[in-house]
């Protein structure tokens, strides 16, 4: 087994310097312009000309200081949050490279803006949350365009609103919370439609509120914390509606609530120097203890394969001391304390690798870590010893790339690195290190682009990136599948 896994590491030593390269160009898209490039090479060895840096302008004049947030896939475009002068913060979208960014409809006229927020997929719509002037913050929807942009429900009615918030998604409903004068606030799900959404319960009733937090999704149901002055509760809410309580805490807080299969795990935390792990079945009061961690708090929680990834172990910012033989290591469990253990001490001692930003995809954990020789660098995992190894040294020697805002999405993995040659960069990978490299070099030479907010939407992703520190705006990168690379694509004038 071990000779066989050490076959990939062979090979991409033997050829990764032939075919580890990326595709295609990035276009930039800031408000209403859209900026087409020509590819930057993104093998580390070819440099650029100003022919390959040059861009194509498209659609109105650019308006600076857009701001896009909020990236949201749907109706076969992207939508986004963006201010624009005498606009103000409004809903925006972009079909990438196919057409420029537009308003999809301007729902407060004038500077002030409606502010979308909260930006969620459903079914063909994409719900948010806006305040036109008339309404107060409400729930809206949009199918990407002016008359089918409408809202849901004018849940308070006046200029105050319902103010939702906490957008979770759950099969074919979205949770939310909201607040009306008759019940305070409290937890609403919607289908989309006015008739569909509904105030799901009164967890305390009248005009008084509980505080409502942690919503998520859990399968076909939802699971979320009330706290009020006798307890921190936990609740699972399934799909008819109905909600039942899992766990009752006269102290503490529950936190990092993270649904596996049919467990949903979480910490408590009563104030001490230790967390302690717990997981629940659908049944009520089914909680149990899993173990106990020291310093600081297990974090990055991850779900795979029906168990649940994390790091642990590391010492905490006030001098908690953690595993004082694993250091900060990435552990896993199964719900029992006999399967809550290390995956891999990747940097033996008591310092640890620090993994961070999870992500799990076909199967795979994906995460950076640092082994103590390599820098900081990405890493895959399938939950055991001996398939945790290294994706690829991306920046050679003790400095490591740092891997940051890992995505994953239809089978590719995305996220930003930084090496000496080009700063920190949008990178793409399956998890191999032959098909792992750089998408584009938006900022010239050393220089970072900073990029985060990874959107696929078809065969482009979306981003959000600078070719300044003071200059962020929506990029689109076309990602180009590697055979393409080898067939002759170069002759299309966007080059491999």
């Amino acid at each position: 087994m071990k000779a066989w896994r050490g076959v990939p590491v062979l090979v991409s030593v033997l050829v990764g310097s032939l075919i580890g390269v990326g595709c295609g160009p990035a276009a930039e898209v800031r408000g209403g312009e859209a900026i087409a490039s020509v590819r930057s090479s993104v093998d580390a060895a070819t440099g650029e000309t100003d022919e390959e840096k040059a861009r194509r302008a498209c659609g109105p004049e650019q308006v600076p200081g857009s701001k896009p947030e909020w990236l949201s896939r749907g109706a076969g475009r992207l939508f986004f949050s963006a201010e624009a002068e005498g606009l103000g913060r409004e809903l925006w979208s972009s079909k990438g490279r196919a057409g420029c960014a537009s308003v999809v409809k301007d729902l407060r006229p004038g500077g002030m803006g409606s502010v979308p927020r909260f930006l969620t997929p459903l079914a063909s719509w994409v719900l948010f949350v806006a305040d036109d002037g008339e309404h107060g913050p409400e729930l809206w929807r949009t199918d990407g365009t002016d008359t089918g942009t409408v809202m849901v429900k004018d849940v308070l009615p006046g200029e105050r609103g319902s103010a939702p918030g906490a957008l979770t998604r759950v099969g074919d409903w979205v949770y939310f919370t909201a607040t009306d004068f008759a019940h305070g606030q409290e937890l609403w799900r919607t289908d989309g439609t006015e008739a569909g959404t509904r105030l799901v319960r009164e967890f305390a009733p009248g005009p008084g509120s509980l505080l409502l937090t942690s919503l998520t999704a859990w399968g076909d149901q939802l699971a979320l914390v009330t706290y009020s002055s006798e307890a921190a509760v936990l609740w699972s809410v399934d799909s008819k509606g109905q909600a039942r309580i899992l766990h009752e805490s006269a102290v503490g807080v529950l936190s990092s609530l993270t649904a596996s299969g049919r467990r949903l795990f979480f910490l408590r935390d009563v104030g001490t120097d230790t967390a302690e792990l717990w997981v629940a079945s659908e049944r009520q009061g089914s909680a149990t203890r899993v173990r106990d961690f020291s310093g600081e708090f297990p974090s990055s929680f991850t779900a795979m394969n029906g168990q649940v990834f994390f790091m642990a172990g590391a010492d905490g910012v006030f001098g908690e001391q953690g595993d004082t033989r694993h250091g900060g290591e990435l552990w896993r469990s199964d719900g029992t304390a006999a399967g809550t253990r290390v995956v891999r001490d990747i940097w033996p001692g008591p310092k640890g690798s620090l993994p961070s930003n999870l992500v799990a995809m076909d199967g795979v954990l994906y995460f950076a870590a640092e082994d103590g020789w390599r820098g900081r660098e990405l890493w895959r995992s399938d939950g055991t010893l001996l398939g945790t190894w290294m994706v690829w040294d991306l920046q050679w020697g003790e400095q490591g790339s740092e891997p940051e805002s890992l995505v994953a999405e239809d089978g590719s993995l995305f996220f930003s690195a930084k090496t000496v040659l080009h700063g920190r960069e949008a990178w793409m990978s399956d998890g191999w290190l032959w098909n792992t490299r750089r998408l584009t070099d938006i900022a010239p030479g050393a220089s970072s682009s900073d990029p985060y907010s990874f959107v696929r939407l078809g065969s482009e992703l979306f981003f959000l990136a600078g070719e300044t520190l003071t200059d962020e705006a929506l990029w689109v990168a076309p990602l180009r599948l590697f055979g393409q690379c080898l067939g002759g694509a170069a002759s299309d004038g966007r080059g491999c």
